[in-house]
């Protein structure tokens, strides 16, 4: 098994950036680095792969890392847990800035709604997501900014039926078409395309929102026409991590602050050679797990501790960690290939855990720089 086999392994139940469709028609999936053939995105509708594209499975990735870091033969039971020297770090030419910008906003929501969820693809057009999804619900909506480039391809239906684009009214006299239109029967789920602007698309996709389909129409287009494109807010997170190598291609990026009734984060950094390092956090139930290698080496949910890091339980193999109750917070980190190999000058994923502030739930105490 090389590193990117393991990597698909690690993240098959999570986002997994591809060019597959989302379930809510969406063209991007905001999340780590390689889709696994084997869980390839069903075509369908709905809101479920939205929040994979946020994030927001931090701990559901924890079933299939640690199956594939005891198949690689790192049995928890032989993992080495003496203490993590440290060394010095690399020269400091690891400057990651603007990892998560709020390029785009909502001008208007319905009642009740807010925006909850931020992402970034880096690897086709700069994809930028941002979702209101109703605390308690499913329902809500999500807008994505694909950038400069050229228009999505239009997505299958279910079933496997093709696409096609129907008419629209312009949005804010730009052309405009569904992809997904409310039906006469108040079909709750939409998903509206439209070119804001020379080569620059974007797409709002609905989902579990009520009303007839001329009510959802209306919706609509009163939250696209008051879309803003162009913005540059950094978006604050809740960690800082520090003695991340450089030279490494940020990829993704994505906070779950609420959506789903979850609150999470995720980085992916990606090297030439399918090199992978993915940092995730999402906040703590208090959960510690159980979870233990069955015949074929696997384990099925949270992998119980095998040492404690900074005093916290974790589990951890030479390219996996997972540790419990940070500040709030569990928090995962893997690597593979070339920056696994410079993260162990500096010891490891552990090494790096050691190096990560984790901020708390406090709003006012995250960072918009949170890599170096």
């Amino acid at each position: 098994m090389n590193d990117l086999d393991l990597v698909r392994a690690m993240r098959a139940d999570t986002a997994t950036p591809s060019r597959q469709r989302l379930d809510a028609g969406q063209e991007r999936l905001l999340a780590a680095i390689a889709s696994s053939p084997s869980r390839a995105v069903k075509t369908g509708r709905g809101l479920r792969e939205i929040r994979r594209m946020l994030l927001a499975g931090a701990a559901a990735a924890v079933a299939a890392a640690v199956a594939v870091a005891t198949q690689v033969g790192v049995h928890p039971g032989s993992v080495d847990v003496r203490p993590t020297t440290l060394h010095p770090l690399p020269a400091a030419d690891a400057d990651y800035t603007d990892l998560l910008v709020e390029r785009a906003s909502f001008g208007w929501l319905p009642d009740g709604l807010h925006a909850n969820g931020y992402g970034i693809d880096r690897q086709y057009q700069d994809a930028f997501t941002i979702t209101a999804i109703r605390p308690g619900t499913r329902s809500g909506v999500t807008l994505i900014d694909h950038g400069r480039g050229k228009e999505p391809d239009l997505p299958h239906l279910p079933g496997g039926v093709p696409g096609k684009r129907i008419p629209a009214t312009p949005v804010n006299g730009h052309y405009a078409y569904w992809t997904f239109a409310p039906d006469e029967n108040g079909q709750s789920t939409f998903e509206l395309r439209w070119q804001y602007a020379p080569d620059s698309w974007a797409e709002l996709a609905g989902n579990g929102l009520h009303g007839s389909s001329a009510e959802l129409t209306t919706m609509a287009y009163k939250i696209a026409e008051s879309v803003r494109f162009g913005g540059t807010r950094p978006i604050a997170l809740p960690l800082h991590v520090d003695g991340v190598p450089g030279g490494l291609t940020p990829t993704t990026a994505g906070l779950n602050n609420g959506a789903f009734d979850e609150v999470s984060v995720g980085l992916s950094f990606l090297e030439p050679g399918a090199s992978i390092l993915e940092i995730s956090m999402i906040k703590t139930d208090g959960t510690i797990g159980t979870g233990v290698p069955d015949e074929q080496g696997a384990i099925l949910g949270l992998p119980r501790p095998n040492t404690k890091l900074n005093g916290h339980p974790a589990y951890r193999t030479p390219r996996f960690v997972y540790v419990y109750g940070v500040n709030g917070f569990d928090v995962s980190i893997s690597a593979t290939g070339a920056i696994l190999a410079k993260l162990n000058e500096t010891g490891g994923v552990s090494g790096l855990f050691l190096r990560t502030t984790v901020l708390g739930t406090d709003e006012a105490q995250w960072t918009t720089k949170p890599v170096n």
